[in-house]
């Protein structure tokens, strides 16, 4: 239900954008409590594509110490021009580190939702979690990153993944490697 209510505020906030793209939903500060009560990390996503595009696959990736573990889920529906994204995970209550991925993709109508259990590190390790900053100006590409949760017992503070591993990952996959686990969104539009 709540799902549903911010992708109807989200739609109502589109401004027009160029084909092919994804970009971080604009969201209000009512949007943002809505998800910040509910959700422990939150991204949401609009996308526009050509007539050409026909699916749109979504899944996170869970990465330790730069070694893929699997993954936590997988959804794909069929598409028809524009939609959102969107990829929460839930708040954990206290003594339990269980949290639940879901994934749900908008379009047309039409919504795809799926739930994952996830047991999420401990709350002293340093976190960092963003969206791809390239998303603004970057058409779709062939399983894109969309946004990462970055854990690391490195110290106080950890640094974002790069722009570079953003833009080419198979080439700056040992950024992983300074992370104790990460968590990675990804994309695939398919014609």
């Amino acid at each position: 239900m709540v799902l549903l209510f911010i992708f109807t505020l989200s739609a109502c906030g589109q401004d027009a954008y160029k084909n092919n793209t994804v970009t971080e939903a604009k969201l209000t500060e009512r949007e943002k409590v809505i998800l910040s009560t509910t959700s422990e990390y939150y991204f949401l996503f609009d996308f526009k594509t050509d007539k050409t595009y026909k699916k749109v696959t979504l899944w996170v990736e869970k990465y330790e110490s730069g070694n893929l573990v699997g993954e936590i889920n997988r959804i794909s529906t069929e598409i028809k021009n524009e939609g959102t994204l969107l990829f929460t995970t839930s708040k954990k209550t206290e003594g339990n580190n269980n949290s639940l991925f879901t994934l749900s993709i908008n379009s047309d109508g039409s919504t795809g939702t799926g739930w994952s259990p996830e047991e999420m590190k401990e709350q002293q390790s340093a976190v960092v979690w963003g969206a791809n900053p390239f998303l603004q100006t970057m058409v779709i590409t062939n399983q894109m990153v969309l946004a990462s949760i970055c854990f690391s017992k490195a110290g106080p503070t950890v640094s974002t993944l790069s722009s570079d591993f953003h833009v080419d990952m198979p080439r700056h996959i040992d950024e992983l490697k300074n992370y104790e686990v990460v968590y990675l969104l990804r994309s695939e539009f398919s014609k």
